[in-house]
């Protein structure tokens, strides 16, 4: 069992829930995942260890995972969510709204924010999720030639 599932495992059973092999399963595909995971991407790989997991046991097994603070959502406004393993009181993503390349950036880049926030607000157990979106550099360029491409149409069609 990863590590990741025996601490979720111990927290379930903390809060009164089971490790059901759903809950299992659903757990073992994010921590083995390099990514985040769609709800999609999260079905079709629980499915295929198991075609009889529905998409209703997921959906619901993720709203348990996010309430335990086991799982993070994330998602820019008009985009799909994606999932996680949480870990850690921050957690900050620079995302490129193109391609929708994710680099995760590190906790330490904004510092104690959360606790100086908790303290200035007086919010509690407060954590820290920053969503940046922009554009890659790869995109960028190809955003810049396009425009140079397009320029040079609209050029050549107003010459008489």
């Amino acid at each position: 069992m990863h590590q990741f599932v025996r601490s979720s495992n111990e927290l379930l059973r903390k809060k009164g829930y089971r490790l059901t092999p759903q809950r299992y399963m659903i757990l073992s595909v994010i921590q083995e995942a390099n990514e985040h995971l769609s709800v999609e991407q999260i079905t079709e790989r629980v499915q295929q260890r198991n075609p009889y997991v529905s998409l209703s046991t997921i959906y619901r097994t993720l709203e348990l995972l996010k309430k335990l603070e086991l799982v993070r959502e994330s998602h820019l406004p008009g985009e799909q969510p994606y999932y996680e393993a949480a870990e850690g009181q921050a957690h900050h993503h620079l995302v490129c709204r193109r391609c929708h390349t994710t680099i995760h950036l590190s906790e330490d880049l904004l510092g104690n924010l959360h606790e100086q926030l908790q303290k200035e607000y007086h919010f509690h157990n407060l954590t820290l999720d920053l969503v940046a979106a922009g554009y890659c550099d790869e995109c960028w360029k190809h955003m810049q030639e396009e425009e140079k491409e397009e320029q040079n149409a609209q050029d050549i069609n107003e010459k008489p």
